[in-house]
């Protein structure tokens, strides 16, 4: 803020015309300094969800956990084509299949993640594609890990990262959990996916 107040009283003192793109780019910095510094997630996350140094459309990653802390991938988000891309990716998993969701609150705190809140739920549906109810903005397909313990998918959601009426991360953040069971896609709330074994902070640090 500093590098701000000095820009404008130069400003007052020179001609103001050939100042403004000075106090444009000046402050463009300290905001790129200020997402630079940016610390490792603690609370669960929570406090740097959205962190990111190069703007809202660049690709976003974080990393996803297991309920000890352990590293067991990664989830990617960015913005293309008025909507989001969500790139999943895990690995030393149990091959089979998971069920995979968005949950309402950016924090990861184990050992059952029930920090992060409900599915993403922003037009109040029931769960799953295949429910005449559903399914939940939050919902996404199985996640398939081969037999070597790794996997990944990559989904398009119809939404907007920040802004908007019901943005993917709003004040509270937003959550990748994956859980123990494959979902079916119709229950209501979670598709008999059971406990929650890998979180990730959406757009976190």
């Amino acid at each position: 803020m500093r590098a701000l107040m000095v820009t404008t009283l130069l400003c007052g003192a020179a001609l103001v015309g050939g100042c403004n793109a000075q106090t444009d780019a000046d402050a463009n910095d300290v905001l790129n300094m200020e997402n630079d510094a940016q610390a490792v997630p603690v609370n669960g996350g929570a406090d740097t969800f959205g962190a990111s140094t190069t703007g809202a459309a660049a690709v976003q990653d974080t990393v996803l956990r297991t309920a000890d802390g352990k590293d067991a991938g990664s989830v990617s988000v960015r913005e293309e084509d008025g909507g989001v891309v969500m790139t999943v990716s895990v690995r030393n998993v149990e091959p089979g299949k998971y069920g995979m969701h968005i949950h309402s609150v950016g924090k990861c705190e184990g050992p059952k993640f029930e920090s992060a809140g409900p599915h993403w739920n922003p037009d109040n549906k029931q769960h799953g594609s295949q429910n005449p109810r559903g399914p939940h903005a939050g919902d996404l397909p199985n996640l398939d890990v081969g037999t070597a313990g790794s996997g990944g998918t990559t989904a398009n959601l119809q939404a907007s990262l920040r802004g908007g009426l019901a943005p993917l991360i709003d004040q509270d953040g937003a959550a990748l959990l994956i859980h123990a069971k494959a979902d079916d896609l119709k229950t209501d709330p979670s598709g008999n996916s059971g406990d929650r074994v890998l979180c990730a902070v959406i757009g976190g640090a």
